[in-house]
């Protein structure tokens, strides 16, 4: 074996220009490609991550100055003693108005010391009333500020960030506020409350003008994971679900400044200020090979280009092994189709031409066996249904002889002339029609005969119900096909039943344009379902047992119409039905030679 490979090798000019050129040129193109596109991957990776983290950076810089910010002021206006004084209470009329006008005063130099911000206001115990730079004094309980005042003063603390995006109030969802004890002079107790109220909008522009992409976003988010601004566009609950997700593995994975989630790269950092607010920036893996598709592209230009150029070389040396390599190819693929008859003499004088003369030589082998085999399946398929049909008719023949028997014993000659009569027209078309394949009209005449033959042995009434689509009456179906079917109708299904009436109906019609059913059913006893189970689980797997009949059948069936045929047995109720779905393209088909079936 090892000689002849290395014959084969030595002798074969196509093996070596092809190995060859794997080597020269493909090999070393592949290895080229791959390390170009694998370090400007990793490049871009290196880079993407760096800027992604000075952009998160940027961004809690950004928000922490604003935050600083507000810190300050409230510390420079709310503790400062001509603010203290401002919040004394005034018995003088003109004397509240000039202090009122005084504070507001105050406020609005310190709204616009801070800037972004859209109220800045303070609350005075003495009071009771609330002074804002845009809204008109009032009362505590008459101030949109209720709610968070009563929330700070139970919070119990010196100052205090509000930033509930959950909330019903519409003036909560949209702002952040924050809050801070105006103390006595005296430093024991607290004379008021200095608020401020920070939009949504003056956080998101930390960030609008970040892009990480479609499908990229930037979070800021309170220690409690209520987003407080982002670029997503994701909706509330679903935005909410991820960014729980995005802090659960960030705590997971003890607080990792960068970490990949996914399919996607995340940059995490947390303010060390009072407000603790943690920024979040996520690129999708789609994003960061953006940057890598010239390189990549790039790499596979150059790389298409040479080996296209490997292949021109590739095709001018092959140029001679091209032709016989498609006669070859030709070749084949015709036995591939059962042409066997055809050879091709032209073949060169090297390992190709010693398989194509040996294809020759198959295909001769191939066509004998072939026809030999057609032949054989031919014979064997006819002398299967010949032998199914011998069963049947020797069962047939048994249960009506006995019937006229006993009414010889009866001495009922007119019922015996009766019988005789249908039972000799059943033989004329049992035995002298030698068709395999008959109208459905003569089968069901010959079913008429069979079921009067069994009303007068049994003396009972029994109705034959035909449901025929009229276009079915002339098509062809294999001889005794449903005398079988009706007989176990009636012996295990109307006459173990023991009713006054027995109803048999035979059903012909299309169920698509491809398929007929065929259909028995009666209002018999039925079949026991575990029997039924039984019986299907023969039926399915050609096993020997009882029901002789339905299996002759089934046989016959499967060996006329092949594996497109069905058979169904089913109990709906009282009685069973027995259904035959066969091809519609086999229902025409001219009518078998009986001299096949006289020479078995």
């Amino acid at each position: 074996m090892r000689a002849s490979f290395l014959s084969f090798i030595q002798r074969s000019f196509f093996v070596k220009v092809i190995f060859i050129l794997f080597l020269i040129s493909v090999v070393p193109l592949l290895i080229f490609a791959y390390l170009t596109v694998t370090l400007s991957n990793q490049t871009v990776m290196d880079k993407v991550k760096k800027l992604n983290l000075q952009v998160v950076n940027q961004v809690m810089e950004r928000t922490d100055i604003t935050m600083l910010r507000m810190q300050q002021v409230s510390s420079q206006y709310g503790i400062s003693p001509s603010m203290i004084n401002l919040m004394d209470s005034q018995k003088n009329f003109y004397n509240y108005v000039v202090q009122n006008q005084e504070l507001q005063r105050v406020l609005d130099t310190a709204k616009a010391v801070i800037g972004d911000i859209n109220d800045i206001g303070i609350y005075s115990v003495e009071s009771g009333e609330v002074v804002t730079s845009l809204d008109p004094i009032a009362p505590l309980t008459e101030s949109r500020y209720t709610k968070l005042i009563a929330r700070f003063e139970q919070s119990n603390k010196p100052f205090l960030l509000v930033d509930d995006r959950n909330a019903e109030d519409s003036f909560l969802q949209n702002n952040s506020f924050f809050m801070r004890k105006v103390p006595y002079s005296n430093g024991v107790g607290y004379k008021g409350v200095l608020m401020i109220t920070l939009p949504n909008e003056a956080l998101k522009k930390a960030i609008q003008n970040i892009d990480l992409g479609p499908e990229g976003a930037v979070y800021i988010v309170s220690p409690d994971k209520k987003v407080i601004a982002t670029t997503s566009r994701e909706d509330s609950f679903e935005l909410i679900k991820h960014t729980g997700q995005l802090l659960d593995n960030w705590q997971q994975r003890e607080r990792s400044d960068q970490f990949t989630l996914g399919h996607s790269l995340v940059s995490v950092k947390q303010s060390k200020y009072f407000h603790g607010w943690i920024v979040i920036s996520e690129i999708p893996d789609s994003q960061l090979s953006e940057s890598t598709h010239f390189i990549t592209k790039s790499a596979l230009v150059v790389l298409f280009a040479l080996m296209m150029l490997g292949l021109i070389v590739s095709l001018t040396v092959g140029y001679s092994l091209y032709r016989p390599l498609q006669r070859l190819k030709r070749h084949m693929r015709l036995i591939q189709q059962g042409d066997f008859t055809t050879h091709f003499t032209n073949y060169p004088n090297n390992e190709i031409g010693d398989l194509g003369f040996m294809l020759n030589k198959m295909g001769n082998r191939l066509q004998s066996l072939v026809e030999d085999l057609q032949k054989s399946e031919d014979l064997k398929r006819r002398n299967e249904i010949r032998a199914l049909q011998s069963q049947i008719n020797p069962h047939f023949m048994y249960n009506t002889l006995n019937t006229i028997s006993v009414f010889a014993t009866l001495r009922d000659y007119k019922k015996i002339k009766t019988m005789m009569h249908n039972l000799i027209t059943i033989l004329r078309y049992s035995m002298e029609n030698y068709e395999q394949l008959v109208p459905l009209s003569l089968e069901l005449n010959y079913i008429a005969d069979y079921v009067n033959l069994l009303q007068l042995r049994y003396d009972r009434p029994i109705h034959l119900q035909l449901e025929i689509d009229e276009s079915m009456n002339d098509m062809l179906i294999p001889k005794l096909l449903l005398q079988p079917l009706i007989e176990n109708s009636l012996f295990h299904g109307i006459l173990a039943k023991e009713d006054d009436e027995g109803l048999i109906i035979v059903r012909a019609t299309r169920t698509t344009e491809k398929t007929v059913l065929l259909q028995v059913g009666d209002n018999g006893k039925g079949i026991d379902p575990d029997r039924l189970e039984a019986l299907r689980n023969d039926l399915a797997h050609s096993l020997p047992g009882e029901s002789i009949g339905v299996k002759n059948v089934w046989e016959r069936v499967r060996l006329l119409y092949g594996e497109q045929a069905e058979f169904q047995i089913e109990c709906p109720g009282d009685g069973t039905v027995v259904s035959i779905h066969i091809p519609c393209d086999r229902l025409y088909d001219e009518k078998e030679d009986p001299s096949l079936y006289d020479a078995v």
